[in-house]
């Protein structure tokens, strides 16, 4: 029952590490999900520290130290993430306010400790079942694995920030498991004090559920536009990809037309904004089958190559919602090959949103 245990934390904790490299790429931008790696090791080697240290005081207690650990990282793992989403932390400004490396270096302690208490677990394990390392270590690789895997699968059933709620479990189903493995049988207050930690860590999870939100930067593209009155998300869906966001703009017409010359005769009809992890923004455009609506394409900076060289067959790499294979197709280009990444993204245009879109653009992608 003790390697379930195990086995369920290193889950938690792997677990936790990839999800916080999605949310870092939705809160802030990609290049900071790559310190989520260097803030976990950190949170484990200051548990290896720690460890050394103390050995022997916590092995003297070892059941109800490693249950205290596992509700400690159960709690951490999403308020360290929420505390964390307060500081002011804005990377444009680093090379010229200071302050800013004192609140990375915070952020950094902050998210450490939900790895420095999955971790204790680990250790302290090893070195009360000296006997057993093997045996630890196996259950130890595969729920980091099982935990790695996990959590992409679930990236495309729950939004990021909800997932924090099912680690809250996982950590109250490890000390629980600990619990009932070293008390079964005996009358004892920390057997009562554990199941009452539980079942308040239940409650806590099931009121996080609607207060965990992601503090998106003001300086991403969605909430620049968000800034627009009458702009609003419709439409939201998440994977391990991205997580695809779907803006309306109600009053002010969205026009987006990167390089549409200045003497441009038309403009763009109706379009919706898709934005992956808040940024890099690309439109649904209406198209109702009639070239001349989408007329503005030729008069766009990437309409060159057409103008230059008459072309019968072309290759879209990252065709995203579909505006560079309606440019080829307004420019008769017979055979169009176009790739995607994200399918999330092709079906908004041939599922979701086709009659917006058009249906003949559905049979093109």
């Amino acid at each position: 029952m003790f390697l379930v245990a195990i086995a369920v934390i290193s889950a938690s904790a792997l677990a936790y590490e990839v999800l916080l490299m999605r949310l870092f790429s939705i809160i802030q931008w990609h290049h900071f999900a790559y310190m989520i790696i260097s803030l976990a090791l950190l949170g484990y080697g200051a548990s290896g520290v720690f460890l050394a240290l103390n050995r022997d005081r916590l092995t003297a207690v070892f059941p109800s130290a490693v249950i205290n650990n596992l509700l400690l990282f159960s709690f951490s793992a999403p308020a360290c993430f929420l505390v964390a989403q307060q500081i002011p932390f804005n990377p444009a400004e680093i090379l010229w306010a200071p302050v800013q490396l004192l609140y990375l270096c915070s952020i950094y302690l902050l998210l450490a400790l939900p790895f420095f208490f999955a971790a204790n677990v680990i250790g302290l394990s090893f070195y009360q079942y000296q006997g057993q390392i093997s045996s630890i270590y196996a259950a130890d690789l595969f729920g980091a694995g099982a935990g790695s895997v996990g959590v992409i699968l679930l990236l495309f059933v729950m939004f990021p920030e909800k997932i924090l709620i099912v680690l809250i479990l996982m950590g109250i189903l490890a000390s629980l498991i600990v619990s009932y493995d070293a008390f079964r049988g005996k009358n004892v207050c920390t057997k009562h004090w554990t199941r009452a930690c539980i079942i308040i860590g239940v409650a806590i999870a099931f009121i996080l559920t609607g207060l965990i939100t992601l503090n998106v930067s003001p300086y991403k593209s969605q909430n620049q536009l968000l800034q627009i009155p009458g702009t609003k998300i419709i439409d939201q869906y998440s994977s391990p990809l991205g997580l695809i966001s779907i803006v309306k703009s109600e009053i002010t017409p969205l026009r987006h037309a990167p390089g549409l010359s200045l003497n441009a005769l038309t403009e763009p009809p109706e379009q919706l904004a898709v934005f992956s992890d808040a940024d890099n923004m690309t439109v649904i455009t209406r198209y109702d089958g009639n070239p001349e609506s989408i007329s503005y394409l030729d008069q766009m900076t990437s309409a060159l190559p057409y103008h230059l060289k008459q072309l019968s067959n072309i290759l879209i790499l990252g065709a995203g919602t579909g505006s560079d294979i309606l440019q080829a197709k307004y420019h008769s280009i017979k055979h169009i090959d176009a790739v995607e990444l994200n399918p999330q993204v092709i079906g908004l245009v041939k599922d979701k949103y086709a009659d917006f879109a058009g249906q003949r653009m559905k049979l093109m992608i």
